[in-house]
């Protein structure tokens, strides 16, 4: 065989062979820019219309929705429909549920799956600076699942759950967590679990099995902000109810300092409580089942 028909052959089996990958990020670029396509025009054209604005809405998710699933690809997690749904509520600018990330939901009972890829992932975070982009940290970050799973509530990470990857190549993670709208003394009562497979990345939602049960010390951190925000309360009122806008944000801080002491507790305090056994159970079998995907 001579040169010429070497490098022939050469570059006929390296278009062969090519991964596809490669077909898979060209499917995903066309898929943002459709997106950022159909998001511009519903900037430039506001329709007075809430009704036709909807269906306008609906079309260009639907459209999404099948660039998507060609992505994506076949899902099939046990417990869980093999047809999703898209991930984004609306395309709206500043409508609720607009910036939800991208990628496939599956709803079944109570619990929730959410199915994105690498590259969907990481071109949907270069547009969030408030996200972090390394993996590990986003897996424990609430305001991630938050967009993932629900737009009208907040999640909120309040203890680590220690889980294994069976076949020790996929990046694993699960932590006990609340899904709420507001902060206070409010019992977590759902475990998110976070899994890489492939080129895929799979988050899940589900209600903890065994009851939750409050945390004595925990209770106690809460309960000393509690009284500083009443003391500040009592401060405000004998001085004739002035200076109302520092009365306020002092109010607040106390609040979310409070909270922020709470989580901490049950950070350190969970793994002694009784419930922790059934709790690690639980999203390691989660954990299982979206490994066998």
């Amino acid at each position: 065989m001579n040169t010429r028909t070497s490098l022939l052959v050469l570059a006929l089996f390296s278009c062969l062979s090519a991964p596809m990958t490669l077909v898979a990020a060209s499917l995903e670029e066309k898929y943002f820019e459709t997106r950022d396509n159909f998001i511009r025009q519903f900037e430039k054209s506001i329709d007075p219309d809430w009704m036709t604005a909807m269906k306008k809405d609906e079309h260009a998710l639907a459209e999404l929705e099948k660039q998507l699933k060609a992505i994506v690809g076949p899902v099939n997690v046990e417990g869980f429909p093999k047809e999703g749904k898209i991930n984004l509520e609306t395309l709206q600018n500043g409508d609720l549920g607009f910036g939800q990330v991208d990628g496939l939901r599956f709803s079944a009972k109570q619990e929730y799956l959410f199915v994105t890829t690498d590259n969907i992932l990481k071109k949907y975070l270069t547009g969030q600076p408030k996200l972090p982009k390394d993996l590990a940290e986003l897996s424990r970050t609430g305001e991630f699942y938050t967009r993932a799973f629900t737009a009208g509530e907040a999640v909120t990470y309040f203890a680590e759950i220690p889980v294994k990857s069976a076949n020790g190549k996929s990046y694993v993670r699960a932590f006990l967590g609340l899904t709420a709208q507001d902060i206070g003394p409010f019992i977590p009562k759902e475990i998110f679990v976070f899994v890489t497979k492939g080129n895929r990345i799979l988050a899940v939602q589900s209600p903890a099995a065994t009851e939750i049960t409050e945390i004595p010390q925990c209770r106690n951190e809460w309960e000393r902000f509690a009284k500083k925000s009443s003391d500040a309360m009592e401060v405000y009122r004998s001085s004739g109810l002035n200076n109302e806008k520092a009365f306020d944000e002092r109010v607040q801080q106390y609040e979310q300092q409070g909270f922020e002491a709470y989580q901490r507790c049950y950070d350190r305090e969970a793994k002694n409580q009784k419930f922790f056994a059934s709790l690690k159970k639980q999203a390691q079998s989660i954990v299982d089942r979206l490994l066998r995907n």
